[in-house]
């Protein structure tokens, strides 16, 4: 599926004074894809005249229940579900419209107010996937989401055909890129969680191969945190590989701009580094993890592969054609530039102009 197009008499629809309650399972201060999408679509909608409020699960007692961030109500609920339900009734009073993050906030916690005011419309956007293979119980409940909701949006697509549902608009998220492409840096930067599943250990064999086969040594910068760092480290130091842990970092761009390849096989992490100038290095071990790249438009301007060995050679071509380098991080730079979050919010409007229309018939 292509990614969509919105005409523009629908991407300038009027939304001012829409009031939209957003639901989403994890929100600023924490990090990931999800938690950039809804804060920087959150922005470009409030710029449009729409009166956001967001409703997520309060996931540790060092953050407030409830706050201002970017100028937007961030109401945090109770993990007790008859407790955050009853929180979120004066917000679902209130909402002319709701969007939900992917099933499990909606089914947790608005579920109830569907039924009690059937009128209000509710929108889903559905991000990544929970594992491969996917549990049948997760294609279950996004399938029932979806008979719930008036529209939705799919990041990625993928999800339609590993999920089984057509989804209205598809995306593949934004970014906010600079005037003019950074010029391209040293060795290499991994951002992402140290799990299993962000390819940390097929980067780090990938190293190994370039320095024993080729003769060519990689500075890599690790930014990320989790449960495989401890063995990153031991692997790294056995392996006499130049490679420096940094923990998690409040930005990751001053690392994407100073690198000269990227280690991101997330969608926004791919535009974030392609918007730094970096040439992104993806790797997938299933085959949903490969639909999840290829079928991104911007996978054209990425190497690709599913072994460190390929990722190894790939390396050491691209080490020995930098010219190779300059036209292909050009080219991604140009791509990345053009998919703003503005053209992201373009597809929520085009979703939402219905909600105006009814609104002023009232």
């Amino acid at each position: 599926m292509a990614e969509a197009e919105v005409p523009q008499e629908e991407s300038a629809a009027d939304l001012c004074g829409l009031r939209l309650l957003v639901l989403t399972p994890s929100y600023f201060p924490r990090v990931g894809g999800v938690e950039r999408h809804v804060r920087f679509v959150t922005r470009e909608l409030v710029s449009r005249g729409v009166a956001v409020r967001i409703a997520t699960p309060r996931w540790d007692t060092e953050t407030p229940e409830a706050e201002i961030v970017d100028g937007v109500e961030v109401l945090r609920l109770s993990l007790d579900r008859r407790l955050g339900v009853k929180a979120l009734a004066p917000l679902a009073e209130w909402a002319d419209a709701v969007h939900t993050h992917d099933a499990y906030p909606f089914l947790k916690y608005y579920l109830p107010y569907r039924f009690r005011w059937p009128r209000t419309p509710v929108f889903v956007t559905f991000h990544g996937y929970e594992g491969y293979p996917i549990p049948l119980e997760a294609k279950i409940l996004r399938r029932l989401v979806l008979r719930l909701t008036r529209g939705s949006i799919c990041v990625g697509a993928f999800i339609p055909k590993w999920y089984g549902f057509r989804c209205d608009l598809v995306t593949h998220g934004g970014v906010d890129a600079p005037p003019e492409r950074p010029p391209i840096g040293d060795g290499a930067v991994f951002a992402a969680r140290l799990e299993p599943d962000t390819g940390l250990r097929h980067y780090l064999e990938a190293l190994r191969l370039l320095r024993e086969q080729y003769g060519l040594s990689l500075r890599l910068d690790v930014c990320g945190d989790g449960s495989l760092r401890g063995e990153a480290e031991q692997f790294a130091a056995s392996a006499g590989l130049n490679v420096v842990f940094h923990g998690s970092v409040p930005d990751v761009m001053p690392y994407l701009i100073r690198a000269r390849f990227a280690f991101v096989s997330g969608l926004l992490a791919m535009l974030e580094a392609m918007a730094a100038g970096s040439l992104v290095v993806a790797t997938y071990d299933n085959p949903l993890k490969e639909d999840y790249l290829r079928l991104f438009p911007g996978a054209r301007y990425a190497v690709i592969s599913a072994s460190p060995l390929e990722t190894a050679a790939q390396l050491h071509r691209l080490l020995q054609s930098p010219a190779k380098v300059e036209s292909v991080v050009e080219e991604a730079f140009q791509y990345a530039r053009a998919q703003t979050w503005a053209r992201v919010a373009d597809l929520y409007a085009c979703l939402y102009r219905s909600v105006m229309a009814w609104r002023k018939r009232r």
